[in-house]
């Protein structure tokens, strides 16, 4: 994935500045939010050393990027696939817009 491209670009803006806000008002991912601090008050008191607390915290950072990395990738394929539906010509076999739609 070029990193330099429009797109990439554009996904960074849209992610880092409007996604957070929705985030802030959005039930679903608020009741989520507070789930995660139940089970991390649970883990918590558990007492566990520090160094099963430093492995859980890895694995739970690292399953967090796969998630995160897999939530980009598939709103850029959602961004390119509305792009190709909108700007490309149609090609036999293709669904394409009527004309005037544009």
């Amino acid at each position: 994935m070029d990193k330099k491209s429009v797109l990439y670009q554009l996904m960074g803006m849209r992610m880092n500045s409007i996604v957070n806000g929705i985030t802030e008002q959005e039930e679903d991912y608020q009741a989520l939010l507070q789930e995660v601090d139940k089970y991390s008050d649970m883990l918590e008191a558990l007492h566990l050393p520090a160094e099963a607390m430093k492995l859980l915290d890895r694995y739970v950072s690292e399953y967090n990027a796969i998630g995160s990395h897999y939530g980009m990738l598939a709103y850029m394929l959602g961004f390119s696939d509305c792009r190709e539906l909108l700007l490309d010509p149609a090609h036999p076999g293709k669904e394409a817009l009527a004309d005037g739609l544009l």
